[in-house]
């Protein structure tokens, strides 16, 4: 007799759009294996996750979404934040105890939303963060907040880390450097593009960019005006894709600069496959997915944030990709200095995923 499928609630953390675009492959694997999926979310990522599967239930619930600035001290700025962040975990704990007495669920999937976890149900959250990377002038605090995540993912039944158990990884000390929590299993790379990649063959235009735009505002817009005054410059064939899944897939063209709001996983797969180099921020789902296509690329952080300063180092270090900091960009320079490096030349494969999913109906 078939296990009776089960209904599993999939929410992302609204910070940008990479949390969301790796949710897809597991959403995808859900479907696969006959469970019932729901999706919960806010802003941009629920929207994302709405044009994927258009025909999932999906309700509002509203995380955590930060402002950034424009210029000064982003970090002390993200720490004065963090009795917001805070209290949206307890809003969001709460907000999830209403939405659980008007469904049924079996099974709850958090990515990077720590409050979505109930005693009562069982538990499950993604997140490559096992420890959190601070600046050098706060690297005292980085072993006393490695506790503290390590304390709020013990709340879950399981911990799944999307990256290969042996270090360094596609995320080095972000889930490598500290003792893993007992909960926590590594699942493999995730991305989107995985099964796109299936149907896109690398036929990479010499000279044609594309420029992916993703993360909260204002340095959102700030570095798509950046890039598109310096695309312009370079009167080279280029695409910039805004984020903006919310205003459609109707395109915009400047001289030989086309600008796209979205695109569908396919198209997008397809767009990457026949540019020569991705420029965008060093997020780790961006990394994951050009892990995915094989692809050359140009990181620029996401001024202040020192997760991906650090991934862009590491890969750097790794003669995957050049990095470069936002006020120092220089695209006439950098992109054949970026051009040099090897890319990331190796494929994702979803057997640890499919595996988990797999033990959900044994337990």
């Amino acid at each position: 007799m078939q296990p009776k499928p089960l209904h599993i609630l999939i929410s992302p953390l609204d910070w940008g759009l990479g949390h969301a675009s790796r949710c897809i492959p597991v959403i995808q694997e859900l479907i696969k294996a006959r469970h019932k999926v729901t999706i919960a979310g806010y802003g941009r990522s629920l929207i994302l996750l709405q044009k994927e599967f258009p025909n999932l239930v999906s309700v509002d619930l509203k995380g955590f979404s930060p402002s950034y600035l424009k210029t000064g001290k982003m970090v002390l700025h993200l720490f004065l934040l963090l009795p917001r962040f805070v209290g949206t975990i307890f809003r969001e704990h709460h907000d999830l105890k209403s939405l659980l007495k008007l469904y049924n669920f079996d099974i709850i999937i958090s990515d990077n939303r720590y409050g979505l976890w109930n005693k009562k149900f069982r538990s499950i959250l993604i997140t490559h963060q096992v420890m959190v990377k601070t600046p050098a002038w706060l690297k005292f605090a980085e072993y006393p907040a490695y506790l503290i995540s390590r304390l709020m993912i013990s709340r879950f039944d399981e911990c799944w880390i999307p990256d290969y158990e042996e270090s360094p990884g596609l995320s080095g000390d972000l889930s490598h450097k500290y003792p893993l929590p007992k909960n926590a299993k590594f699942i493999g790379p995730l991305s989107r593009f995985y099964q796109a990649k299936t149907y896109s063959e690398k036929n990479a235009v010499d000279g044609k960019i594309i420029t992916i735009i993703s993360g909260p505002e204002p340095q959102r817009s700030i570095f798509e005006d950046l890039l598109t005054v310096q695309l312009l410059e370079l009167n080279q064939p280029g695409t910039i894709l805004s984020g903006k899944p919310e205003s459609g897939n109707q395109s915009t063209s400047k001289d030989k600069l086309t600008i796209l709001p979205h695109l569908p996983t396919q198209e997008m797969s397809d767009l990457i496959n026949t540019s020569s180099i991705v420029i965008c921020r060093s997020g780790y789902s961006s990394i994951m997915d050009l892990y995915a296509l094989g692809s050359k690329a140009l990181f620029v952080p996401t001024p202040g944030q020192t997760e991906q300063i650090y991934l862009a180092e590491l890969h750097q270090k790794a003669g995957s990709t050049l990095w470069r900091k936002q006020d120092k960009l220089n695209l006439k320079a950098d992109i054949d200095e970026a051009l040099k490096y090897s890319g990331f030349n190796n494929n994702i494969d979803r057997l640890n995923l499919s595996a988990a999913i797999a033990e959900l109906k044994k337990k």
